[in-house]
């Protein structure tokens, strides 16, 4: 008995010790820790993977449509992803393909590139307020977005002046003669590289980059089939484009003269540049100064007989200006001198008249600056609208003489009196009935006006100062003295200005 019940014992103790020494074995297996990497979606764990770079290499060979789309060697996580390093006793972790799977269903993937922002400055026209907006452009590489940059350029500057600014291999002006100050972009441009998801609009190339910061848009731009007759001013016209802006749109066209063929296809889409590519010229040239004509109004002689007394003579001048252009428009002109090389001598013609008339002489009119000026805009379409009347340039505070005889109909700021559809403020202004074949003329962003509505004006008579009120281009600084978009606004009605009268080109009756 005693035999048997030792032998239970010792069995019982032998089972009691191996099972305290496989335990012993689990617990130590359990308790040593191992590295992983946990997988986050917008902060919220989707898994765990073995390996970040073994990971992010299955991606990798996972999108090789994505890879060979964009042109890259490379395809990164989506964003909102984060791979973070744990330690954890739990050695069981998802296969690559299962948090690939996870994340295809519910974000892009990313590739590496550059992200470029531009800063626009807008001008609101009716209370002339700047704001600005933050444009997102996403590319390949900085160099393609350079190389567009300088396809814009070219754009709005002729090949040959472009190499030699950039080559600094411009003559200097030695008597006469023009060149290139400087050319830059207006807008406030900042690069980086970052991941860009395949979701958003990526340019891979440099054709279809070009086209976006010229037009704005990628879209197909509309086009015109010539006809017999065309020209490339009045296909210009038609389609509400001068013919600088469709020079600019069909490169392979270098004049306004070139020859058009019938059935040809020509691109008249309205350009809308993404930047402002600014060009600063200095110019020095000779310009006549065509000779003004006196009236002499003689009471003893009858009127309607005339006679000259004395034949004008053109003068001639050296004139040097400043110009700034933006996308290929005069936006901004500045006198810097005026030499007299040789003076004009006025003609004079004597008129019968026993009365100073309030009537125009259709036949003779002034012009309503002095001289010498410069037209910055002509009476054609501009930027997608017409610009009925011409744009006059002097200087800030010069004189604005009324065209012909006649009686002062309106003077004002703001919309003209009597006006339909007024979008946004001339500035100062002056309306004259010149009592004749139902001629009006208007003069507007006036610095100051001397006459008064109802007053009789003569031809050639000072009635204001050039200035630069109401909605100018460029916007003169708020607060300041800036002569920013000092110019005259001069127009010519057939009947009464935004009554029922309509424009004519003023240039007709000079």
């Amino acid at each position: 008995m005693k035999s048997k019940w030792s032998f239970s014992i010792i069995f019982v103790v032998a089972i009691s010790i191996l099972s305290i020494f496989l335990l012993g074995s689990k617990l130590t297996e359990n308790k040593t820790p191992i590295e992983v990497y946990a997988v986050y979606l917008s902060g919220q764990k989707i898994g765990t993977v073995k390996s970040k770079d073994e990971f992010n290499e299955y991606i990798n060979k996972q999108e090789e449509k994505l890879k060979a789309k964009y042109g890259v060697d490379k395809i990164y996580t989506p964003k909102g992803v984060e791979i973070k390093k744990i330690i954890t006793y739990n050695n069981e972790c998802n296969t690559n393909e299962e948090i690939y799977n996870e994340l295809v269903d519910k974000q892009n993937f990313t590739i590496k590139g550059i992200i470029i922002e531009i800063e626009k400055e807008l001008t609101n026209e009716d209370n002339q307020e700047e704001k600005t907006e933050t444009l997102t452009i996403n590319v390949i590489n900085k160099e393609m977005f350079d190389e567009a940059i300088v396809d814009i350029i070219k754009a709005f500057v002729d090949n040959e002046e472009y190499t030699k600014f950039m080559n600094s291999t411009q003559e200097e002006i030695t008597d006469t003669g023009e060149i290139i100050e400087d050319i830059y972009i207006k807008e406030n441009i900042t690069y980086k590289e970052g991941y860009i998801s395949t979701d958003e609009e990526i340019f891979t190339e440099k054709a279809a980059l070009t086209k976006y910061l010229l037009y704005g848009t990628n879209e197909e731009q509309a086009t015109y089939i010539v006809k017999e007759g065309d020209t490339i001013e009045s296909i210009a016209t038609a389609n509400k484009l001068n013919t600088q802006e469709f020079l600019i749109a069909n490169p392979e066209f270098t004049s306004e003269n070139n020859l058009l063929y019938e059935s040809q296809k020509v691109i008249v889409g309205l350009i809308d540049p993404v930047i402002s590519i600014v060009v600063e010229k200095h110019s020095v040239q000779e310009e006549v100064q065509k000779y003004a004509t006196e009236i002499k109004y003689d009471d003893e002689l009858v009127i309607g007989y005339s006679y000259t007394e004395r034949e004008g003579e053109d003068g001639l001048d050296k004139v040097t200006r400043k110009y700034q252009y933006i996308n290929g428009q005069l936006a901004d002109v500045a006198l810097v001198s005026s030499e007299e090389i040789k003076p004009s001598v006025s003609k004079i013609l004597v008129k019968g008249d026993k009365y100073v008339p309030d009537v125009a002489d259709l036949s003779y009119w002034a012009w309503p600056t002095s001289t010498p000026y410069t037209i910055t805009t002509y009476y054609q379409y501009r930027w997608g609208s017409f610009h009925a009347a011409i744009d006059i340039y002097v200087g800030f505070g010069s004189p604005i003489y009324a065209a012909n005889n006649g009686t002062v109909y309106a003077v004002g700021s703001g919309c003209v009196r009597g006006a339909t559809g007024c979008n946004g403020t001339r500035g100062n202004y002056i309306i004259i009935n010149h009592n004749a074949g139902n001629y009006y003329t208007q003069y507007m962003h006036l610095n100051t006006i001397l006459v008064k509505p109802g007053q009789t004006v003569s031809r050639g008579q000072k009635i204001a100062t050039m200035g630069n009120t109401g909605y100018v281009v460029p916007t003169p600084a708020y607060g300041s003295s800036s002569y920013a978009g000092t110019h005259l606004d001069f127009g010519v009605w057939k009947g009464i200005p935004y009554n029922g009268g309509y424009t004519i080109n003023p240039l007709n009756l000079y």
